[in-house]
């Protein structure tokens, strides 16, 4: 997925995460529900969106 997800939220493993900078191959994310920020493989991120495992929220 190429398009920027920066800002947006999704739910996925009933955690909320908010992409908050795009850091090269990997998404800096807000876990909003821990406070805690993660990086995430930007490849890991996609294919969760396409297989329905993680929704956008608000």
């Amino acid at each position: 997925m190429t398009k920027a997800l920066t800002g947006k939220k999704y739910r996925l493993a009933g955690m909320t995460l908010e992409v908050i900078a795009d850091e090269g191959e990997q998404w800096k994310i807000r876990n909003t529900t821990t406070g805690e920020t993660i990086y995430m493989k930007k490849s890991v991120l996609d294919k969760a969106i396409r297989f329905g495992q993680a929704e956008e929220v608000g």
